[in-house]
């Protein structure tokens, strides 16, 4: 009885090696079946993630290109500025000497000779008393 309890418990063993191979094997085709589906959308999927990603590449080098050209706008821009900012430092050096200056000299001599007025009308009546209003 020993052989065959022996056979019997082989037996029992090939039995749950089979029932483990098949749920093995059932689950080893799920996997398969499942990594075909990837696969296929990956496949699906890629060209358009690649001429995104192509075009992402193209705007990036457009925006670069865009970049550099307003930096050398902007530094175009500085330079006119600099001349706009140089002329209008000519044009107030030349009023200053050609219109303020005279004005002050001209100012100055009028005040000088408002001021020879008024001494030479003192001069002239020394001791006169100026009447105020309402006085007799």
């Amino acid at each position: 009885m020993s052989w065959e309890f022996g056979a019997g418990l082989a037996g029992a063993s090939l039995l749950v090696f089979a029932v483990l191979a098949a749920l093995t094997l059932a689950e080893v085709l799920r996997t398969c079946r499942r990594a075909a589906e990837l696969a296929a959308a990956l496949e699906r999927h890629v060209p358009a993630i690649r001429r995104n990603l192509e075009e992402i590449g193209r705007n990036a080098d457009a925006l670069g290109a865009s970049l550099r050209l307003l930096s050398e706008r902007a530094s175009e821009t500085g330079a006119r500025f600099e001349n706009i900012a140089g002329e209008i430092r000519d044009i107030e050096k030349g009023l200053q000497e050609g219109l303020l200056a005279p004005l002050h000299r001209l100012a100055a001599g009028a005040s000088a000779l408002l001021a020879f007025v008024a001494a030479f009308r003192r001069l002239r009546h020394p001791f006169r008393r100026r009447r105020g209003k309402g006085r007799p």
